[in-house]
C-alpha cells in the first residue's frame, strides 16, 4: 500500500442521511428476478415472455455475498431487512439465507415480500429460520379480476390460503398490497377491507403509478378517491382509521354503488 491510500472502516464514517436527514435504516434486497405471475403493470407478458432473458443461477448474488452485503450495510445504520423478487420464494434454499441474515449482529427484523401463492408451503419452515414479518400482494379477491391483474397466473384460494398459513406461523402482523387502478379492481376494494377486518391483517392500497408507459394515467386512482369509496360504503371504519383529511375539496362524500343498487 503507497504512502498516500488510507484504509478507512466503515464504521468510522458518518451514517448516510437522505435529503430530509432521515438515517438509513431498511435495506431491500431481491434475491430473485423471475416471478410466476406477470402482473400488467409490473412484469407485461409482452416483455418478460417464453424467450426474455432471465439471470443465470451463477449471475444472482450467492447467498455468501447477500450476507456480506447486508453485514456491510448494517455497519453504515441499517436495522431491517426485507427479501424481494420478481418472486422470492422461487429461489431455491431461501429459509437457509433467512437463518444466515437474522444471525447478523444489528439486525432487528427480517420481512418478505411475496404474491403469497407459495407462501403456504414455506410459512413454517421461514419462521422456523427466523423470519418475522411477510407482506403479500393481493389485488382482487374477484377471481377474474386477480386473472387479468396476475397475467392469468396463480389463484385468489392460493394466496388466501398463504395468508391464513403466514398467520398460523406468526408471521405477523401480515400486510397486503393492493395495487388499485381505475376500470380495472378499483371497484373491488371494500371487499378486500371486509374480508381481512378484525383479522389483525393490514391491507394497503398502493396508487398505482404509469411509469414509462405514457398512457396519461387513466388507470390512476388517487388516495382520497380510495378512501372516499370506502367511507361512503362503510362508514364505520372511521376517518381516524383510515387517515382521511377532512375539509378539502376534493374529499367531498361519495354514494356507496352497492347502497344504490340496494334503492
Amino acid at each position: 500500500m503507497s504512502n498516500r491510500e488510507v484504509i478507512v472502516p466503515l464504521n468510522a464514517l458518518p451514517a448516510p442521511r437522505d435529503t430530509f436527514a432521515r438515517p438509513m435504516r431498511d435495506l431491500r434486497i431481491s434475491v430473485m428476478d423471475r416471478c410466476n405471475f406477470r402482473c400488467p403493470y409490473c412484469m407485461p407478458r409482452e416483455t418478460f415472455h417464453e424467450q426474455y432473458r432471465f439471470l443465470g443461477s451463477h449471475e444472482r448474488l450467492s447467498f455468501d455475498e447477500i450476507v456480506r452485503l447486508a453485514r456491510l450495510f448494517v455497519q453504515l445504520g441499517v436495522r431491517k431487512l426485507r427479501l424481494t423478487g420478481g418472486e422470492p420464494l422461487l429461489r431455491a434454499n431461501l429459509p437457509d439465507l433467512v437463518g444466515d441474515l437474522t444471525t447478523i449482529p444489528g439486525v432487528e427484523d427480517v420481512a418478505l415480500t411475496t404474491n403469497g401463492v407459495l407462501l403456504a408451503r414455506y410459512a413454517s419452515e421461514l419462521k422456523a429460520a427466523g423470519l418475522k414479518r411477510v407482506t403479500v400482494s393481493l389485488d382482487s379477491l374477484d377471481a377474474g379480476v386477480f386473472a387479468r391483474m396476475s397475467g392469468g397466473f396463480g389463484g385468489v384460494d392460493e394466496v388466501l390460503a398463504g395468508i391464513e398459513q403466514a398467520r398460523r406461523a406468526e408471521l405477523t402482523p401480515v400486510k397486503i398490497n393492493a395495487v388499485v387502478q381505475r376500470g380495472v379492481n378499483d371497484h373491488t376494494v371494500l371487499e378486500l377491507v371486509e374480508r381481512f377486518r378484525g383479522t389483525g391483517v393490514i391491507v394497503r392500497f398502493i396508487e398505482y403509478m404509469d411509469v414509462g408507459n405514457r398512457r396519461g394515467g387513466i388507470h390512476l386512482v388517487g388516495v382520497a378517491a380510495v378512501l372516499r369509496r370506502l367511507l361512503a360504503c362503510a362508514p364505520v371504519i372511521g376517518r381516524r382509521t383510515l387517515h382521511l383529511p377532512v375539509r378539502h375539496p376534493r374529499h367531498q362524500p361519495a354514494r356507496c354503488p352497492a347502497r344504490r343498487r340496494e334503492r
